[in-house]
């Protein structure tokens, strides 16, 4: 088990059509069986699809950047400073909707797993060491 990881070594992962990078953390792969973080970043335009968890819950920090996200059939505008919590099983999606800056945000699953999806993406960084 892994209890820190850095920024260079935290695997970052092109998504979002071009339009993203997720910086996977913590996981299963360094030994966090209870949950995972990841760093988000998306552009502005840049849009995740609708989709679920069915066993994770989701947790998002806001650290830059303004969305709207529906979760459950309710449309929100997150920004900055706000906290989002998305049960397991919800529908949700986002899309950027700050002009010019990037949406920034620390995301948790409780039930790691599907930050996964991610590796689907080509990796940005060289894995730690090469």
């Amino acid at each position: 088990m892994r209890h820190r990881v850095t920024a260079a070594e935290a695997p970052r992962h092109i998504i979002a059509n071009g339009k993203g990078r997720a910086t996977l953390f913590l996981n299963e792969s360094t030994g966090a069986t209870a949950a995972s973080l990841t760093l988000l970043e998306l552009q502005p335009g840049g849009e995740v699809p609708e989709h679920t968890h069915e066993s994770s819950a989701e947790i998002l920090y806001i650290e830059d950047g303004a969305a709207d996200m529906t979760v459950s059939g309710q449309t929100l505008r997150v920004s900055k400073g706000d906290a989002v919590y998305i049960p397991a099983g919800a529908k949700h999606s986002a899309r950027v909707v700050s002009p010019g800056a990037p949406f920034r945000a620390v995301q948790v699953y409780a039930g790691p797993g599907p930050e996964q999806r991610f590796t689907q993406g080509p990796r940005e960084n060289a894995p730690h060491g090469r």
